[in-house]
């Protein structure tokens, strides 16, 4: 048996003797396999290798590619099934087996393949299985085995449909691999092999090593990262146990300091030896491990970053720093955020979504735009694909219609389309291969995936930039699985694939993301990526309960107790003996990730999440505390929840740059890259946090700009957004960004409100003669009214979801009908003479912060005016105004006005229409005196819903005009005058403001209850 085991702990020089190894066999002239972890360690042990001149001599793979050669040599070349053929027969398998096996989600698949591979590695026939089933049920009872039956059945059924299609899975290939190798060892042909960098192996990766060594003779050494009797290590005391009867030799190598930076040997070793020892010392840290606290997440990571920016401006090398979180796949936006305001280059690799990729995207909306599940984000996922339009906008503007139309449907959305513009025969095509199967889909499919590819990068040899590559990778992976899935039908037509269920599992299908580790990158890794190599300075992130330590999962299909008493009652034992404590597990996740750098370790951590909820940092953190003196907690750099600007370290209390080392530096150790504190650091301790305040969003400078603003013609509307903020007048009134969505509700009332009441008095004033409400000419309102809401709720919808309509459609109605009868109740003198009167909308020059049509709703713009276009009114100081005037009633003998303006429910009372900045019905009562040569009594906004109905605003009280009015709005002729003269006076301020240029934020005003509306284009710090 010549395996050789080197256990050590970390830093014990197990690297050293695994490429002494290698060095060995390739002066024997033996082309040894030295087998790694990671990618990152196959590319580093690759390139020393090659510094050595040893590239032609060794190779160097992961266990996948150990297991590969072993087939290849073998030569088991039975057709394997890829992973996602492989969900595919079992999702299939799950669906067929009736009402207690349809859980073909991607999670019980997911658990389903889990399990199948454990049975398929260590040679679980579905006989075997069936038969050690019945024996526990004919001890326990049937209720006992419960779901463990149903894997029987489904494993069963997997074996029977792969040989339906002559196809195996690779667990199961790469154990007739190694069983055909145990049958004729002289396959191998001796090749030595060398497996460095684990902690622990898989029972498929136990196997191979076995079998190479024990079997068929080849030399072996393996090291293992373990140390006995140690609490850090017992969650892989199993691992040792099932290698150390196979080992001819087993080599323990001792602890060794000399490989952490003289000023950190102390700390570091210590925390390394001592790591949940008890009765454990505590010594001074002296800089070399420290701690961060953020009062959320993105406070932490800005720490980090912060820290991280400090050493390689000290001189540190991106690749000679790491950030290792226990998931990183979880905090990659936020990360990436925070790192790239740093100029932190960084390489984090994840998994996303083939779907969420540019290409992928496309050909999944593609897909699901043939059927009738498909809605209108997958056409336009599929129309936005780079280089499909010539014309992206095109997209947008179909967007924009069909929601404000309220079109959810992919073939109503297209519709649309090719009502506009062209055919779309892509689509024609993935239809009819459809409709003749799988195999055909899958092709077309995949052409059309190449194509979407292709289409920004046509005839123009364009190279990939960095942020292309996930399109490349997507690419790769689609072709992949359309192969796979193409061919899979054939002898089980029930495999085959119609477009609903291709573009599900495109779906879910997943590729790498991002840059690998390696040279000017800072690697942001999982705890148990650095098992092979060392860093410089280690950042361990996250540190929160139920985070770090990782909670347990429990197996989904098979629990341990039910493996445990399975094994009672049958002797089979599937994986029972290496099932290990979570706990232990994430013990050794900390120690494998705080043994590894030389001269640094940070722990960081925040205190809540980022809405302020607290949360528990891990007890991790006091495991490690607990070896160091006190002062590691009490000089913890901090960093609150919401500060503003980048963290500098010379702001932060306890930072980085805050510690020095105690005691003089061994002269060895200086240099420009080692972590010692030098006079640009000095202690900042107490130090307020510095803030960086954002960059104000104006004023307007362009001159063409302010001087369109300096002459167009102003609504009121425009001029009251104004005064409550500038800024929120820039963003609606001024960019006047396109709204996606349909027209709000409130809104949409509004308009068939305004639309319905117009008619109803015309119809009033065409059959009676006067437009005036009464009781005697209620029944005839009502029943105008009741036409007019016909005549135009198709133009006028009342939302976009069909079956709002109605309801919507009712309570209009109601309400309206209600309006009426109080307006009858009253009976007021005033004659309604003019209705929807608009002004100045005739002029050359126009409102810029109005659409260039006129914004009156297309059922009043029908209606014939009842008098000429009128022109703007003239404010003086150059502001011209124009509106439309819901109603101006006429006062007996023709020579008084009183304005009113239709509210929904809300009638602000004239006490505070200067304090609210309403100046629209003031303006309108100004128009109504210059442009008709009326005087003005009154003004009202009058609400059409609600409890109380009763207009609100104000009445010359000197003017003779008598209407129904809320007590203390009859007022003085000259406190009407001083109200109209304030209005006007708002409304020039604002112009004046507007031809400056000066959006000035006021988020006291901006939203109806405070607050700024638009933060993130404002940036105003309240």
């Amino acid at each position: 048996m010549p395996i050789t085991l080197i256990t050590g702990p970390a830093n014990a020089g197990k690297a050293r003797e695994a490429l002494g190894a290698v060095r060995g066999h390739l002066a024997h002239g033996e082309g040894p396999l030295l087998v790694v972890p990671t990618r990152a360690d196959v590319e580093r042990y690759r390139r020393e290798l090659a510094l050595e001149g040893a590239v032609l001599g060794a190779r160097v793979e992961r266990f996948e590619g150990l297991i590969g050669e072993i087939v290849r040599r073998t030569g088991v070349s039975e057709p394997v099934l890829g992973r996602v053929a492989r969900e595919r027969v079992l999702a299939t398998v799950a669906a067929a087996g009736g009402e207690g096996a349809s859980r073909s989600t991607p999670g019980f698949v997911s658990a389903l393949a889990a399990a199948v591979a454990e049975l398929e590695v260590q040679r679980v026939t579905p006989a075997r299985l069936q038969a050690a089933l019945k024996a526990w049920a004919s001890v326990d009872g049937a209720g006992a085995v419960g779901s463990a039956q149903e894997l029987g059945r489904l494993y069963g059924e997997y074996r029977k449909l792969l040989r339906r299609i002559g196809r195996t899975d690779p667990e199961r290939r790469a154990a007739q691999a190694l069983d055909a190798l145990r049958r004729e060892p002289a396959l191998w042909g001796g090749t030595p092999l060398v497996v460095y960098g684990f902690d622990d192996f898989g029972a498929l990766q136990i196997d191979a090593i076995e079998t190479l060594g024990a079997v068929v003779d080849a030399r072996v050494t393996v090291t293992l990262t373990y140390e006995p009797g140690r609490t850090a290590f017992a969650g892989r005391a199993g691992t040792f146990e099932t290698l150390r009867p196979l080992a001819a030799e087993h080599r323990r190598l001792q602890p060794r300091a000399e490989y952490y930076a003289p000023h950190a040997r102390a700390a570091l070793h210590h925390l390394e030896r001592s790591l949940f020892e008890p009765g454990a010392e505590r010594i001074d840290a002296a800089g070399a491990v420290r701690l961060l606290e953020g009062g959320g997440e993105r406070a932490e990571l800005e720490l980090v970053a912060g820290e991280v920016r400090a050493l390689l401006d000290g001189g540190m090398k991106e690749e000679e720093i790491a950030v290792v979180h226990r998931m990183p796949s979880a905090v990659a936006e936020l990360l990436g955020e925070v790192f790239g305001a740093r100029a932190i280059p960084y390489a984090l690799e994840r998994r996303v979504r083939f779907a969420n990729t540019a290409t992928g995207g496309a050909l999944v909306g593609a897909l699901r735009s043939t059927t009738d599940e498909g809605g209108l984000g997958d056409l336009l996922a599929w129309l936005r694909a780079p280089g499909l339009l010539a014309r992206p906008e095109l997209a947008d503007r179909l967007e924009a219609r069909a929601r404000r139309e309220g079109v959810s449907s992919a073939a109503r959305a297209r519709a649309i389309w090719e009502a506009e513009h062209w055919r779309l025969e892509a689509l024609d095509r993935l239809s009819e291969a459809a409709r003749r199967g799988g195999k055909a889909l899958s092709e077309r499919a995949g052409r059309e995936l190449e194509w979407l590819f292709d289409a920004p990068r046509r005839e123009s040899a364009a190279l990939l930039e960095s942020d292309e590559l996930d399109e490349a990778r997507a690419l790769a992976a689609g072709r992949r699985a359309l192969t796979e899935l193409g061919g899979l039908a054939r002898g089980a037509p029930e495999l085959e694939v119609d477009a609903v269920q291709l573009a599900r599992v495109l779906e879910g299908l997943e590729i790498v993301s991002g840059e690998r580790a390696g040279a000017g990158r800072v690697a942001v890794v999982g705890p148990l990526a650095l098992r092979a190599r060392r860093v410089r300075a280690l950042f361990l992130c996250g540190l929160r309960e139920g985070v770090f330590p990782a909670s347990a999962r429990p197996e989904p299909l098979l629990a341990e107790v039910q493996r445990r008493r399975l094994a009672e009652t049958s002797g089979l034992r599937l994986g029972g003996s290496r099932q290990v404590d979570a706990l232990a597990g994430e013990r050794y996740a900390l120690y494998a990730a705080v043994s590894r750098p030389r001269e640094l370790l940070v722990l960081s951590w925040h205190a809540g999440d980022d809405d302020g909820v607290a949360e528990a940092r891990s007890l991790f953190v006091d495991d490690i505390v607990d070896l160091f003196e006190h002062g590691l907690e009490e000089h913890r750099g901090r960093r609150p929840l919401g500060a503003v600007g980048l963290a500098q370290p010379g702001d932060l209390s306890g930072s980085i740059a805050d510690w020095e080392p105690r005691g003089p530096m061994p002269a060895a150790a200086a240099g420009p890259d080692d972590l010692t504190t030098t006079s640009r650091f000095a202690p900042t301790l107490g130090d307020p946090l510095r803030t960086y305040g954002p960059t104000p969003l104006g004023p307007l400078r362009a001159d063409e700009v302010t001087a369109e603003l300096r002459e167009h013609v102003w609504s009121a509307s425009s001029l009251e957004v104004w005064a409550q903020c500038p800024v929120k007048w820039f963003v609606q009134r001024m960019l006047r960004a396109e709204d996606l969505d349909p027209e709000p509700e409130p809104l949409a009332r509004g308009s068939l409100a305004h639309a319905a009441l117009k008619d109803t008095l015309e119809g009033l004033r065409e059959r009676t003669g006067s437009a005036r409400l009464t009781r005697a000419r209620l029944g005839l309102a009502k029943e105008l009214l009741l036409q007019a809401l016909s005549r135009h709720e198709a133009e006028l919808p009342l939302s976009a979801a069909p079956e709002r309509r109605p309801g919507l459609r009712r309570r209009l109605e109601a309400d309206l009908e209600r309006y009426l009868e109080h307006a009858a109740e009253y009976e007021s003198p005033l004659e309604p003479k003019y209705l929807e009167l608009g002004f100045g909308f005739g002029e050359q020059a126009r409102d810029p912060a109005e659409p260039s049509t006129d914004p009156t709703p297309p059922a009043l713009a029908s209606q014939p005016q009842p008098a000429p276009l009128l022109p703007a009114l003239d404010l003086g100081n150059g502001l011209r105004l124009r509106g439309r005037i819901d109603r101006v009633d006429i006062a007996a003998g023709g020579g008084q006005g009183v304005v009113y303006d239709y509210k929904g429910r809300l009638a602000p009372p004239a006490a505070k229409w200067t304090e609210q900045g309403n100046v629209q019905v003031a303006l309108y009562m100004r128009a109504v005196e210059e442009l008709l040569g009326l005087e003005a009594a009154g003004g009202f906004y009058q609400p059409l819903s609600g409890g109380d109905l009763r207009a609100r605003g104000v009445l010359d009280g000197e003017s003779g005009v008598e209407i129904e009015c809320v007590r203390g709005e009859v007022r003085e002729r000259a406190e009407v005058r001083e109200l109209l003269d304030q209005a006007v006076a708002t409304a020039r301020a604002a112009a004046v403001q507007a031809g400056r240029g000066e959006l000035e934020p006021r988020p006291r005003t901006c939203a109806y209850r405070g607050g700024c509306m638009y933060p993130t284009i404002c940036r105003c710090e309240a």
